[in-house]
């Protein structure tokens, strides 16, 4: 079996590693550690899109790196993939086919509101789309 673990850059990543590679130990699963960069719109002249999106894509394959190196230290081996787009949650979604995902373990930020009616959660969207089980940490 694989899991996938699916961080982004807030505290909350800590959390996930942690019951990821528990998870990946008592069912002696390969691990995979992914991170979306978030693509932003092409505002052209008015900001540097091109340079904001490159900087958030270091940050997140340092991250992989990072939680890469965590797994390993708990004595779980991970493949670390750092996907780039607009939609988080179709991107892991998506990935966890591609790959034969038996569990998503992911973060929730918690948003409420207005601004989870404005932006959605990626959460709840990979919980309704994923084409297997997910574990969602709070």
């Amino acid at each position: 079996m694989k899991i996938l673990a699916a961080l982004d850059l807030t505290d909350n990543a800590k959390a996930v590693m942690q019951k990821a590679v528990e998870a990946a130990k008592q069912q002696n699963a390969q691990l995979v550690l992914l991170t979306v960069a978030e693509d932003f719109l092409d505002l052209g002249d008015v900001m540097d899109t091109a340079g904001v999106t490159d900087k958030l894509y270091k940050a997140a394959a340092q991250a992989v790196e990072a939680a890469k190196a965590v797994a390993k230290d708990a004595g779980v081996e991970a493949e670390g993939v750092v996907k780039q787009g607009v939609s988080p949650a179709d991107l892991i979604v998506e990935y966890a086919g591609e790959i034969g995902a038996g569990l998503i373990v992911l973060g929730s930020r918690g948003k409420k509101g207005i601004e989870r009616f404005l932006l959605g959660s990626v959460a709840g969207k990979i919980v309704t789309h994923a084409p297997c089980s997910v574990l969602v940490i709070r």
